[in-house]
């Protein structure tokens, strides 16, 4: 079955309105970013929609001025699913790109006409630039987006394969002889143009749906496993976190460290500067232990004013140093921060170091804690750690 261009530009058209009208109304309930992203798909299809609507007009002799308008409005467009998967990602947005994008393609198709170019000159460009926006989204989705799945490459894979297809499609107009200005170009290069980029439409709407959906997910098993006022995880997680530790330093004969960290005297914080300065000093522990702590150490908060860490590949001599040095850093960073607020911002820390005669996590847990209650009855400010009663009979002997 051989359907004219214009034609398969209307059904582009009409799948692209559908499109993007059916994504606009369900991005209402997802959060920000992906509502965001979903939104900018869907204006994207709009404009892309209008584009091929413009361009399917062109068969019943509508002016050439019309061509470089059609064009703009499609590559804008298409740069639209740039920011989409931007939005997406949660990174920064320039708002203003697909209509720069667009415009910049539609002044240079309006120059190329105005010193008498052909059709065929302003399709190379036209190609030229639908390529150039659809490598882009290739390599933002292929290789710069973080915990990619199937749907990911799917859609990477999709737009560098519609790259090439509108790279033939500038070569085919290399060797194209120019057709009235008021017609579309209707040979088989285009026809088949046109048949793939309808197919990308519909496929990459699937796929984007799909993608936003993983990234749903991924938000909520953040929301799941997370402490909504620090971000560090939550005290369930992070027994998680610890179960695996603990059997991955069992199996291997490995060292592994808990540390209990409470802020000292945090009620009198509220107390004397209120509830919202004592989640910013919580926050700002918090903040303080991610930037002293390893990449490969995990801190969790399993309580109001408690946190926790996992220290992986970490004996008692190094643990001991780094929770002295995590009490030093939270005395000195947040002093300031309690001057502001006419209190004293210091923490004690209990540790313990894994052995032989720990058989559950909680063992260690709990033995952390009793260390950290021994900091706290020592006067506060301070690190302990706890010495299994073995060791501590040795030592006494």
């Amino acid at each position: 079955m051989d359907f004219e261009t214009t034609f398969i530009a209307q059904v582009i058209t009409a799948i692209g309105f559908a499109v993007g009208l059916s994504i606009a109304v369900a991005s209402g309930r997802y959060p920000r970013h992906i509502r965001n992203s979903l939104r900018a798909y869907a204006y994207g299809k709009f404009i892309l929609g209008c584009g091929f609507l413009i361009a399917g007009l062109r068969g019943d002799a509508s002016p050439e001025q019309l061509i470089p308008l059609a064009n703009g409005l499609g590559v804008a467009g298409l740069a639209m699913n740039y920011t989409s998967v931007r939005h997406l990602q949660n990174r920064p947005v320039w708002p203003l790109m697909p209509a720069a994008v667009g415009l910049a393609v539609m002044l240079a198709c309006l120059l190329l006409l105005l010193a008498g170019g052909s059709v065929a000159s302003i399709r190379i460009l036209v190609s030229f630039a639908t390529s150039a926006v659809l490598l882009v989204i290739a390599y933002e989705v292929l290789v710069r987006y973080v915990g990619r799945g199937i749907p990911h490459y799917v859609t990477g894979v999709l737009c560098a394969s519609l790259a090439v297809v509108y790279l033939v499609r500038m070569g085919a107009g290399l060797a194209q002889e120019a057709p009235p200005a008021n017609e579309m170009m209707d040979d088989h290069v285009e026809r088949l143009t046109f048949l793939l980029t309808l197919l990308g439409t519909v496929v990459g709407a699937i796929n984007y749906v799909l993608m936003a959906s993983d990234e749903f997910n991924r938000e909520l098993s953040k929301l799941a496993h997370t402490d909504g006022l620090t971000g560090c995880l939550n005290r369930r997680r992070l027994f998680e976190m610890g179960e695996v530790e603990f059997r991955r330093a069992r199996r291997h004969g490995r060292d592994l460290t808990v540390l209990s960290l409470d802020i000292d005297r945090f009620k009198s914080i509220n107390d004397h500067a209120g509830h919202p300065f004592g989640d910013r000093v919580i926050q700002a522990v918090s903040d303080c232990c991610t930037g002293q702590i390893r990449r490969e150490d995990t801190l969790g908060r399993i309580g109001g004013e408690e946190f926790a860490i996992l220290l992986p590949e970490t004996g008692p001599e190094a643990g001991r140093l780094l929770a002295e040095r995590l009490r030093n850093a939270i005395e000195r960073q947040l002093a300031p921060l309690g001057i502001e607020g006419g209190v004293t911002v210091t923490c004690s820390i209990g540790g313990v170091s894994l052995t032989r005669e720990h058989s559950e996590f909680s063992d260690l847990m709990a033995q952390s804690d009793c260390a950290l209650y021994e900091a706290k009855h020592a006067g506060r400010n301070q690190v302990r750690f706890f010495i299994p009663v073995a060791l501590s009979a040795v030592a006494h002997g």
